[in-house]
């Protein structure tokens, strides 16, 4: 299991292999990020006051690419003066620059937006690369900590017929250490943006010695034009810049958007996955490449199968779905309640342009996030493969955590097996305040078979369930529940597991269910997807008797629809319920008090629209 077949390469892996796998490579190059209702950079004066300082040069940078409005950036080359051509140099396979030419400026080609220079090279085959090291240079040098910085920017001017590109970066304290990734420029200028979390977990960002562009793909010699490098920190507090401890905060940073609720837990997205959980300390738990869940094509002997038969990771998986997969992620919500992100995987063929909004039908995946400060995570997952189908009969899903951070599968004992002990997978690490991954199935008969296995290096620990079947549209409903760190046993995890498989029941006398809600699979007023009861008011209140059942409950959100504009309050046997919010259709969020395990009155009463809340 747990492939070697990645993008990201580190150390000696095969060039070849990085060029192929396009599911994560050429991923990455298309990823676009889009942040709803966007606020102006705190802190970012407007005009001559923010461009207090700058340099013409770096003035125009600063107004030409918007990564830079709003925080520190430092420019590694922009052309604009001699010598600065002498920091990168034409190389063969074997690292000699032999007698190719070696690269200069070039005024035929540059950034008109930010002045008159560029750098021209000339590769003269697939195995020719252009480095920037600053080698060639008796004065320059590049910049090596890069640790204060979020973002790598680039301009490359693509043919007519476009590109396509490896690039690397390469550390060399205290090893070589190289991160590798293919990208594509069209014709024309193209700004090429590398998130540097992403490369810094793969080398060491405060000693980067080397910066490498190649062509693989090309039969003959190609000229490579390259303008304006610059490193860039573009963080943007959209939400909880000052939060407290257990209160949610959402930022961007590089190409990420980063979710998290204080002390408790953090998760960064890339290319619409999770690809940094950060609980209690520096350690990255998650897989760098994702968190998943993935969905994973079986073969149908994949239970007895060996690791490599098991590649969750497998390019081979949709080779057939499209040439390039196109990622894209968007912040929906971001509230002190909770913050929604979606991720996209389409594949589309190379040269096309991704639809906005996304084409009825379109074939690929996509994940729903549904993320709240009390550790829950709901993440719908939607598949919709091609015609040809999924070449199995089979769909699985696959999480991967960081190999070397100790987790170990905990199976409930033998007395507690049945659907409630299927219906979870426990991913524990040993010890007291250390995060554990209560990872939960809403219907446990798809999930009858389990394996957990380990990369060869231990980087990784993949877990794999299984099985649904492959239909033209596949729409599972998992949920992680990340907080609080003592999920340490199976007794835990299945109340945890509980409230996702057996929803409490709602006693409603006044108002009714709402069942037609995204996300409610089942059409019974629970949304399984989001996490919360679906309710509404009849005239001008809800009132409802939840029983808890046998199972503890943890985590009860509620929605009421039809509230929008219009003040409400929330009763709890009799008391007020202050833990309230909005959804980005602003519907009433309440949730109630955790804990619960005997019936619980509950009273929704809704004011007039734009009447005051006293």
């Amino acid at each position: 299991m747990c492939s070697e077949r990645r993008s990201t390469c580190c150390g000696s892996e095969s060039t070849r292999n990085c060029v192929l796998r396009f599911v994560r490579g050429l991923v990455a190059v298309a990823l676009v990020v889009f942040v709803s209702a966007c606020q102006p950079l705190p802190g970012s004066p407007a005009g001559p006051a923010r461009d207090a300082g700058l340099s013409p040069v770096l003035k125009r940078m600063r107004d030409t690419y918007e990564d830079l409005a709003g925080g520190r950036f430092v420019s590694l080359a922009d052309f604009e003066t001699p010598g600065q051509e002498a920091l990168f140099r034409c190389v063969g396979p074997e690292g000699a620059e032999g007698d190719r030419p070696q690269p200069t400026l070039s005024i035929l080609r540059s950034r008109n937006e930010t002045g008159a220079g560029g750098l021209k090279a000339t590769l003269r085959g697939p195995d020719d690369r252009l480095v920037f090291d600053g080698k060639r240079s008796p004065s320059l040098a590049l910049v090596r900590d890069w640790q204060p910085y979020a973002l790598l920017l680039m301009s490359v001017y693509g043919p007519p017929e476009g590109v396509l590109l490896e690039f690397s970066i390469a550390s060399g304290d205290p090893a070589t250490l190289v991160w590798t990734r293919t990208m594509t420029a069209g014709p024309g200028w193209n700004l090429l943006r590398v998130d540097l979390g992403t490369v810094g977990e793969w080398i060491n960002l405060a000693d980067v010695r080397a910066l490498t562009w190649r062509a693989p793909q090309t039969a003959g010699p190609i000229e490579l034009y390259v303008d304006d490098v610059i490193l860039a920190d573009n963080t943007h507090h959209v939400l909880g810049e000052k939060a407290g401890i257990g209160e949610m905060y959402v930022l961007t940073r590089g190409r990420r958007i980063v979710v998290g609720a204080r002390d408790r837990f953090e998760l960064a997205f890339a290319d619409g996955q999770i690809v940094a959980w950060h609980a209690g300390g520096d350690a990255n738990l998650a897989d760098p490449d994702g968190l998943g869940p993935w969905p994973v094509p079986l073969p149908e002997d994949w239970q007895n199968a060996d690791s490599s038969a098991l590649a969750y990771d497998d390019p081979a998986h949709y080779a057939d779905w499209g040439a390039v997969a196109a990622a894209t992620q968007k912040l929906i919500e971001a509230t002190p309640f909770r913050a929604v992100i979606e991720g996209r995987w389409r594949f589309i063929a190379p040269g096309d342009k991704l639809a906005e909004p996304p084409a009825p039908g379109e074939v690929g995946h996509r994940w729903h996030y549904v993320i709240y400060p009390t550790g829950a995570v709901g993440v719908q997952v939607t598949s919709r493969a091609p015609a040809a189908g999924w070449k199995t009969t089979r769909v699985g899903y696959a999480v991967a955590l960081n190999g070397r951070q100790a987790f170990r599968r905990v199976d409930p004992p033998p007395a507690e097996a049945g659907p409630e002990a299927a219906s979870f997978m426990l991913l524990s690490q040993p010890g007291a305040e250390r995060a554990d991954l209560c990872w939960i199935l809403l219907r446990a008969a798809d999930f009858r078979f389990q394996r957990v296995l380990a990369s060869a290096d231990d980087r990784r620990l993949a877990a794999i369930v299984g099985e649904v079947p492959a239909a033209p549209r596949v729409v599972v409903v998992h949920q992680f529940r990340l907080w609080p760190w003592d999920i340490d046993g199976a007794p835990e995890a299945a109340s945890l597991a509980a409230d996702v498989w057996d929803p409490a029941t709602v006693e409603l006398t006044t108002g009714r269910r709402v069942i037609d809600t995204p996300g409610d699979l089942d059409g019974d007023g629970y949304n399984e997807a989001e996490g919360c009861y679906e309710l509404a008011p009849q005239g001008p209140a809800v009132r409802f008797r939840l029983h808890p059942g046998p199972h503890v409950r943890f985590e009860t959100v509620c929605r009421i629809h039809g509230t929008e504009g219009r003040p409400c309050w929330v009763y709890a046997r009799g008391r007020l319920v202050e833990d309230v919010g909005r959804d980005a259709g602003d519907r009433l969020l309440l949730r109630l008090p955790r804990g619960m395990q005997s019936p619980l009155a509950v009273e929704v009463h809704v004011g007039a629209a734009g009447a005051k809340v006293p």
